[in-house]
């Protein structure tokens, strides 16, 4: 029974994507995932962008034209009067239409910004792209890749030219590798919004740079501030590249400004397009998939994210890679994982945060209560009576009582110099408010072994905090992520087509947010694939 449901469905949704008007399903989008009153209108063949205006107004259909597209031979609009999708694909001439859909950059989390150890470039070993390297010489050199992002910080010295202290932009300087690129949507882009395009695609936002790291970042010879962390190096590190921004500072884009951003790396001969983004339509007919086809056909290759929605089961990958040609890539995870390291007992142990702790040594107390179990000490007044001062305190990491923010404002008030809370995963959100004060992550076993020493021992117990980052082995390197979306699509078909390196990836960031962090996320494992095709 349950079989032929899910078949009754999926028929279903066949019939209503086989008509002109493409409606999405109700548990693919909402009110809140759309453009209200946008919609891509594709024409047929014998229709140009002239006779499909006369052809709306003919209809007394009145519309703004956002976007016009060459080879797509359709349009984005907005309509002005009381008509609707359907109204639209009535018309004579008129192929298909889609609403414009709105999308996010995935959640990916920094990690850490100073890794040190040789092991943070394991990716490269598990690949074989060091051997490609080193034996074969094969760099990327002459292939452009356009990364279809938020931009690239163009300034940082790992994507200057050989000879060069700092990278550049052709449109402001020479003997650019950042050659190609537009900015569509300007730094107060939302996704919907009146987007304010320039001539600088130039990030604020972080994950464009990374991902632009990973294709072809070369900080193997670096000698002029920031210095990297360690020698650093993409895939591809002499490739062109074309930085298309569709992303504003903060906020989402939309599949009309997507559109225009594939079509402009095709028009400047882009030989691979990376869109690390998509939503959770399963199906090839979205006008994204069209786009990228007829892209495919005339000799450019999409490379797009399979997506961060594994843990929701089947048909979850997105759907900028759903076309026939373009290469949905899954993430695997890294073999080793990388972490700061607290001594505690002469035992280096892994600690996660966000802003290094560098106290050597830090007095570490833990707030418990007489049973000797960890609280969450949540308010200011939790410290009452309790000297804190020049401390780090260990707390409970659950937020169901209050919000990490509350904690470490409080343990901060009271004079304490950082925060460690007790966690399963060695990691937690970087809220807002935890910016300027150290706060790490410790497993289960460190925390109850200090809380013993701090019980039965030594009430001033003392731990290190290291300054640089260390990797530490992974059982499951090599294996899917557990966030990496898997198929098949909502019409069957075997999706992911590929898989690479994606969890705790080391790559570029704005120099303005510390020039080089780790990220995880399909959006990581997607251009080093990008970077492979070249």
């Amino acid at each position: 029974m349950k079989i032929i449901t899910i078949l009754s469905a999926l028929a279903a949704a066949t019939l209503v994507s086989a008509g002109k008007l493409h409606k999405i399903k109700a548990s693919e989008t909402s009110e809140s995932t759309i453009v209200p009153g946008a919609y891509i209108v594709q024409y047929e063949p014998h229709v140009n962008h002239a006779t499909a205006s006369n052809n709306l107004r003919t209809h007394q259909v009145g519309f703004k034209t956002r976007n016009q597209y060459t080879m797509f031979n359709g349009a984005a609009i907005t309509i002005t009067s009381n008509h609707d999708g359907e109204a639209i694909a009535a018309i004579p001439g008129v192929k298909h239409v889609w609403p414009v859909t709105l999308y996010s950059l995935p959640k990916a989390k920094p990690s850490i910004k100073e890794p040190t150890d040789p092991e943070v470039t394991s990716d490269h070993h598990m690949t074989g792209v060091d051997v490609v390297h080193s034996q074969y010489k094969f760099t990327g050199k002459g292939i452009k890749i356009g990364v279809v992002d938020s931009g690239v910080d163009y300034k940082h010295p790992a994507f200057a030219a050989k000879g060069a202290n700092a990278g550049c932009f052709a449109r402001y300087g020479k003997n650019c590798r950042v050659a190609y690129g537009w900015d569509f949507v300007g730094d107060n882009f939302t996704g919907s919004n009146t987007p304010v395009p320039d001539s600088d695609p130039m990030d604020c936002q972080g994950h464009g740079t990374h991902v632009a790291g990973i294709v072809g970042a070369n900080a193997l010879n670096i000698s002029v501030a920031p210095l990297p962390p360690q020698p650093f190096v993409g895939v591809a590190p002499d490739v062109t590249l074309g930085a298309y921004r569709i992303f504003g500072c903060d906020g989402g884009t939309n599949s009309a400004v997507i559109m225009a951003a594939m079509e402009l790396a095709f028009n400047d001969g882009m030989d691979v397009v990376n869109m690390s983004f998509g939503s959770g339509s399963s199906f090839q007919t979205n006008p994204i998939s069209v786009l990228g086809e007829t892209l495919s056909a005339n000799g450019m290759m999409v490379v797009a994210q399979a997506g961060d929605d594994g843990e929701d089961g089947v048909w979850s990958v997105s759907d900028t890679g759903l076309g026939e040609s373009a290469s949905s890539v899954a993430s695997v995870e890294n073999n080793y994982r990388l972490y700061q390291t607290i001594t505690y007992g002469e035992v280096n142990r892994p600690f996660f945060s966000f802003v290094p702790i560098t106290l050597d040594p830090a007095t570490i107390y833990p707030f418990v209560n007489g049973d000797g179990e960890l609280l969450t000490a949540c308010g200011h007044t939790a410290f009452d009576g309790i000297d804190v001062v020049g401390k780090v305190v260990l707390i409970l990491g659950t937020t169901d009582d209050c919000s990490l923010n509350v904690r470490a404002a409080a343990a901060k008030g009271n004079g304490a110099v950082g925060l460690l809370i007790q966690t399963a995963s060695l990691s937690f959100s970087n809220e807002p408010g935890l910016a300027g004060f150290s706060v790490g992550a410790i497993d289960f076993q460190t925390s109850q072994e200090i809380v013993a020493t701090f019980l039965n021992e030594d009430p001033q117990t003392l731990a290190s905090f290291s300054a640089g980052v260390y990797s530490f082995p992974v059982e499951g390197g090599g294996l899917p992520s557990a966030f990496s979306s898997y198929g098949p699509d909502g019409e069957l078909r075997s999706k992911p087509d590929l898989a690479a390196p994606g969890g705790d990836i080391l790559s570029t960031y704005p120099l303005a947010k510390g020039a080089y962090t780790v990220l995880s996320g399909t959006s990581m494992a997607t251009p080093y694939i990008a970077g492979a095709h070249a």
